[in-house]
């Protein structure tokens, strides 16, 4: 068994990487830049840049499974590719926007979508991961924070099962190292729901000051949004955290049904990067 972790310098592909290579696993860990990789001694770097089909081929070679980021630009390609090169199995993180009732209207929900699809219709062994939002949002207040600014956050009341990555990483790894999630689609959340005011609490209960959140605009949060990730999918972004509840639900989705773990709560992701906010 040979491994390829695309989205290596990623906290979950970077995580998911260090615990298979532990546990004596093959690995090898795919990126644009392999040279900006910080791999445990023994893990070799290869160039794959999910969009360009020049690169698949001499990173695939050899492989057996993959864990992959959904990036649609080139996935017919990646995937005739890895079926030539021997590939038995892939598992897809996706995300759980694929289920909006307006998924294929929806900009984020179809780039995820697309690479569903395209999966499902390969004659390789798959399994999709369709988690929520993630601890690691918390990270885009971080620059505020620091400086004891108000932070910009659409739908403060917005709920969700927050999921740390760790999480992610543990079922990433049961589907790459066994047969017990081969072919399922599973949904993924943390162990309990919170609002992004939540969350903000929770980081100023460990700072020992207040962390207090303002609203911005549609225009605004677009305009934030984009600076991490595509304009389109900004807007996406926000239609996701709008169409979330805003009244109280279970956390229904925790990784401890798959893993037999707890899943680990926000507070304890705030705890471990709190330097991020100082």
């Amino acid at each position: 068994m040979s491994l390829l972790i695309t989205g290596a310098r990623g906290g979950i592909g970077a995580g998911l990487l260090r615990r298979l290579h532990a546990s004596g696993y093959e690995v090898r860990a795919a990126s644009r830049a392999p040279e900006r990789l910080d791999l445990p001694a023994g893990v070799p770097a290869v160039a794959l840049d999910l969009a360009d089909p020049k690169t698949f081929a001499p990173a695939l070679t050899g492989v057996t499974d993959v864990f992959l980021y959904a990036e649609p630009a080139g996935i017919e390609a990646l995937l005739s590719t890895a079926v030539a090169a021997g590939v038995q199995r892939v598992v897809l993180l996706s995300s759980d926007s694929a289920v909006l009732p307006d998924a294929e209207r929806n900009a984020l929900a179809r780039h995820h979508l697309r690479v569903e699809r395209a999966l499902r219709a390969a004659p390789l062994t798959a399994t999709v991961l369709r988690p929520g939002g993630f601890a690691t949002m918390a990270l885009h207040w971080a620059e505020a924070i620091r400086a004891g600014r108000p932070v910009e956050q659409s739908c403060p009341d917005a709920r969700l099962d927050v999921i740390h990555p760790e999480d992610i990483a543990d079922v990433a790894e049961l589907a790459l190292t066994s047969d017990r999630l081969d072919g399922e689609t599973v949904t993924l959340g943390g162990p309990e729901v919170l609002s992004f005011r939540d969350q903000a609490r929770i980081l100023g209960e460990l700072l020992g000051r207040p962390v207090e959140l303002r609203e911005p605009t549609r225009q605004q949060a677009v305009e934030q949004l984009s600076a991490h990730v595509p304009a389109a999918l900004a807007a996406s972004i926000l239609d996701y955290w709008a169409a979330l509840p805003t009244e109280h639900h279970e956390a229904a989705r925790s990784t401890e049904r798959l893993t037999g773990r707890p899943g680990r709560p926000f507070r304890r992701w705030a705890a471990d990067n709190l330097d991020l906010f100082r």
